[in-house]
C-alpha cells in the first residue's frame, strides 16, 4: 500500500516542474478529477502507473537548432527549456523526499468544486495519514472555492445554460460535502486545523 509520503515524492520527482511542494502534488492526487488516483483499500492508488516523466514532455518540445535561429532572427526569446529540453525546474526533483513534506502555495487556483472529488470522498476504512492528508488539501481548497474568481465567472459566461447549471449543481453539493466532512470554518479558511 502507499504511503503519502511516497506517492507525493514520486509525484514531485516525476513531474517537478507541475508539483513543487507537498499542497501542489495532494491538490493534484486528492482535488484534480480524472488525474489517475483512486480510493483503494483505505489508500489512495495510481491507477495507472508509468515511468513518464516530465522529461518526456520537455525532450517532444525541444526546439531544433533551425528553428531556434529563426525565432532569435524575429527578435522572440527563445526559453532555456525550449532550447536544451531540461526540466526548467530540475534541480526539484532530487529533492523530491523533503518536497513531499513540506507544505508550500498552490500556485494556481484550485481545481473547480465538483462530486466525486477524491479528499470530500475519504471511505470509512482510510488510512489515517490519506485521511489527513485529505484534511490537509482542504484547508487550501475550501477558502479558493468559496472566492469565485473573475476567471471562474469568465469561464462559466462562456457556458450554455444547461451547463452553467450542472457546473452550479456541481459546485453546490461539493460545497454541501464539504462543509459536512470538515466544517464551515475550514470551507471559510478561519480554521487552520
Amino acid at each position: 500500500m502507499p504511503s503519502v509520503h511516497e506517492t507525493v515524492r514520486d509525484l514531485i520527482a516525476s513531474y517537478p516542474c507541475s508539483y513543487a511542494n507537498r499542497t501542489e502534488a495532494l491538490h493534484q492526487i486528492l482535488v484534480v478529477l480524472g488525474s489517475g488516483y483512486e480510493w483503494r483499500d483505505g489508500t489512495v492508488n495510481n491507477r495507472f502507473p508509468s515511468d513518464r516523466t516530465c522529461l518526456d514532455h520537455h525532450k517532444r518540445f525541444q526546439y531544433s537548432l533551425d528553428d531556434i535561429a529563426d525565432l532569435r532572427d524575429c527578435g522572440i526569446e527563445v526559453k532555456e527549456e525550449f532550447i536544451t529540453g531540461r526540466c526548467p525546474a530540475e534541480e526539484l526533483r532530487a529533492r523530491a523526499s523533503e518536497l513531499a513534506r513540506t507544505p508550500g502555495p498552490l500556485r494556481h487556483e484550485a481545481y473547480q468544486p465538483g462530486t466525486g472529488l477524491l479528499f470530500l470522498t475519504v471511505p470509512a476504512d482510510a488510512d489515517p495519514d490519506w485521511a489527513q492528508a485529505a484534511a490537509e488539501v482542504a484547508v487550501t481548497v475550501g477558502p479558493s472555492w468559496i472566492a469565485q474568481t473573475q476567471a471562474h465567472e469568465e469561464f462559466e459566461a462562456e457556458l450554455t445554460p444547461s451547463q452553467r447549471q450542472f457546473v452550479s449543481q456541481q459546485r453546490e453539493t461539493a460545497i454541501q460535502q464539504f462543509e459536512e466532512t470538515y466544517g464551515r470554518s475550514v470551507l471559510l479558511g478561519s480554521d487552520a486545523r
